[in-house]
């Protein structure tokens, strides 16, 4: 009588096993660090939303006539009160701050108006090296728009 065999040996199940743990070890760091690709998207989404509203702020402030550089006026827009430097949201908690709509808690770090050429900083909180994972605004000059300018190697 033939003997039938159905099934796998003992060898076969724990060659397997090692296979999938090898292939675990290998795949898993990548599917399972999620967050360091969320906060980048989430300071590309408040890049491309700083973008926008400094370009729907000038557009108003051109509008209202003030664009001038030696005086920081204001504008109403989004439901704030926002300080302009040379026509452009200047870099203050008043002033790009107020003009971006953000849903998640950023951390605005330094910034100045009141005439002065400045930068403000947004910086992910939790991030594991927050200066390092950030969106740096940059005032207009009279000759330049503001600068946006992205840090991820932090995030």
């Amino acid at each position: 009588m033939p003997k039938n065999t159905n099934g796998f040996t003992l060898i076969e199940l724990i060659i397997v096993i090692v296979i999938l743990g090898i292939l675990s070890v290998v795949a898993a760091p990548r599917f399972l660090d999620l967050s360091t690709d969320a906060r980048i998207a989430s300071l590309e989404s408040l890049e491309g939303s700083m973008r926008t509203a400094t370009e729907l702020v000038n557009i108003k402030a051109r509008i209202e006539d003030k664009t001038d550089c030696s005086t920081d006026p204001t504008v109403q827009a989004v439901g704030a009160t926002i300080t302009l430097r040379c026509g452009y949201p200047c870099p203050h908690p008043s002033g790009i701050a107020n003009a971006v709509v953000a849903e998640e808690p950023f951390n605005w770090v330094g910034g100045n108006c009141a005439g002065q050429l400045g930068a403000i900083e947004v910086q992910i909180s939790d991030a594991p090296d927050p200066s390092n994972c950030k969106i740096r605004y940059t005032s207009a000059r009279s000759t330049q728009e503001p600068q946006i300018t992205p840090t991820t190697s932090g995030c």
